[in-house]
């Protein structure tokens, strides 16, 4: 059948109307429709809201009688309605549009209306409206008046005037928790997410405020859902993530200018140690000299000593204190300013590191020194040498082309036991020898695969450029190393001497 059904409000409804309302309502920032203010006052009237006024005739209570507090209205002196400051109601919307109200098709209706007076069975029992309130509004998609609800994005606005009516009728309001409680409740919540951001790493912390802000909502959710109060939701959980974002952000600069602060003083710390290592010395009586030192932080707990005792004899020292970084470099200056002063009262190897040995005993908790001490004397060609678990120490004998690790007497680490004896060790040194003496930094400087540089690999350095003087032998060596640990961090301090007979 086709055509239309067209239709006017009947005789009786037009003459017979129970008052006349609006339906205002606002929105909130974030686009939601979530406040119907109850009157608009319009050229000395008060006009209630439209499903206010019907549920105010469905209880027998009249609309126009209202007495206005703070936060409440009330409703011929019976109904108390809460509200907020601008006399909004709070809409409590039972649910989603598709499961609250019954609602059928207008042109349904209508159809069936026509199919009823045309003698035909109607395909809806129109019985169904008997005794009930029924709200006329748009609710096909695409229709003007669709708005965005806490619930869903497009929902008619006839359910929100079905959810005042509703909302009245069974006296099921929303109350939205005072300025003051928000307040008290913003601060706690503030006090809670310092106490959290303050005490805890930042990555515990975040977890923290994510746990928080979880119990938050189901806080918020539970006492919405049991006694209709809502609370702030939004600035209570934008406050716990600014106040983490803010206390991370002072942590993150407060530290960066405490490193700033720190580099500073390790780069006067690591001045400062350079003053203890012996000045530069390329040749003593014969012997040609080569050092280096390399950190493997900005100071280092190597060291060693270039001391001409005579003008025949040359002490030279090396060491590794055990550990790294500032507490190695204190050690490292002490033991150095100890070495220089039994050094030069002539004792011999085994005795200085004896009398080392006893001044340190005792006075690390838990650290040592490793140690070898040696004496050149340029007129006799002799060296005599002492360790203090410190090792090895290679010899190039230029006349028959062959590196060898003297054969020392590897003694316990300075500062361990109390009266250790240590035992001196000679051998002699030819023209065109070399002594290599080193820390452990460099044969355990490792590859991208772990693999440590080793004692073999120095050896194969040495034996490849053994023509070369110390300081161009002290070359092959670094660049050795630092392309056997390419893009590898240093891990320990690197501490080389070559000592060369011409």
């Amino acid at each position: 059948e086709a055509g239309a059904i067209l239709s006017d409000l009947a005789p009786a409804l037009k003459g017979a109307p129970r008052g006349e309302s609006q339906i205002n309502v606002f929105v909130d920032p974030d686009g939601k429709y979530r406040r119907a203010p109850l009157f608009i006052r319009y050229e000395g009237r008060n006009y209630p809201n439209l499903g206010f006024m019907s549920a105010c005739d469905r209880l027998g209570l009249d609309a126009g009688r209202a007495e206005f507090s703070p936060g409440k209205v009330i409703i011929d002196g019976k109904l108390g309605i809460p509200v907020d400051d601008n006399a909004a109601l709070l809409v409590n919307y039972p649910d989603r549009w598709e499961r609250s109200f019954k609602h059928v098709s207008y042109f349904d209706i209508l159809k069936s209306y026509s199919e009823a007076l045309s003698g035909r069975k109607p395909h809806l029992d129109l019985g169904m409206f008997k005794g009930k309130t029924c709200f006329i509004g748009l609710t096909a998609t695409g229709t003007a008046d669709l708005r965005a609800n806490p619930l869903e994005e497009t929902y008619p606005m006839v359910g929100l005037q079905a959810s005042i009516f509703n909302s009245v009728l069974q006296e099921k309001f929303i109350t939205r928790a005072g300025r003051l409680a928000n307040v008290l409740l913003a601060l706690a919540i503030f006090a809670v997410s310092l106490l959290l951001c303050f005490k805890f790493s930042p990555l515990k912390a975040f977890l923290g405020i994510l746990g928080f802000s979880a119990a938050y909502f189901i806080f918020a959710a539970g006492i919405f859902i049991a006694f209709g109060i809502w609370v702030d939701l939004f600035i209570p959980e934008w406050l716990m993530f600014t106040t983490y974002a803010s206390v991370t952000f002072y942590r993150f600069f407060s530290e960066n200018r405490r490193r700033q602060l720190l580099e500073k003083e390790l780069d006067i710390a690591r001045t400062i140690q350079k003053s203890f290592l012996p000045e530069e010395i390329k040749e003593f009586s014969g012997i040609s000299i080569s050092t280096f030192l390399e950190p493997a932080k900005f100071v280092a707990g190597d060291l060693f000593d270039i001391l001409p005792l005579d003008e025949k004899r040359l002490g030279v020292l090396i060491g590794d204190v055990s550990g790294k970084g500032v507490p190695a470099s204190l050690i490292m200056a002490q033991t150095l300013s100890l070495f220089r002063v039994f050094a030069r009262q002539d004792f011999n190897c085994s005795d200085t590191l004896m009398r080392l040995n006893s001044e340190l005993y005792g006075k690390f908790a838990g650290r040592f020194v490793t140690c070898l001490y040696m004496i050149i004397d340029t007129e006799a060609k002799r060296v005599r040498v002492a360790s203090a678990g410190h090792g090895p120490l290679l010899v190039y004998k230029k006349k028959d082309n062959s590196i060898i690790e003297a054969d020392i007497a590897i003694d316990v680490p300075l500062g361990i036991m109390e009266g250790v004896e240590y035992k001196d060790t000679e051998f002699g040194l030819d023209k065109a020898d070399k002594l290599f003496v080193f820390t452990d930094g460099l044969t355990e400087a490792r590859n991208l695969d772990s693999q440590e540089f080793g004692v073999e690999n120095i050896k194969k350095i040495i034996g490849q450029n053994a023509g070369l003087l110390p300081q161009a032998l002290s070359e092959s060596l670094k660049k050795g190393v630092y392309k056997f640990s390419y893009r590898c961090p240093q891990h320990d301090d690197i501490t080389l001497i070559v000592l060369g007979a011409t």
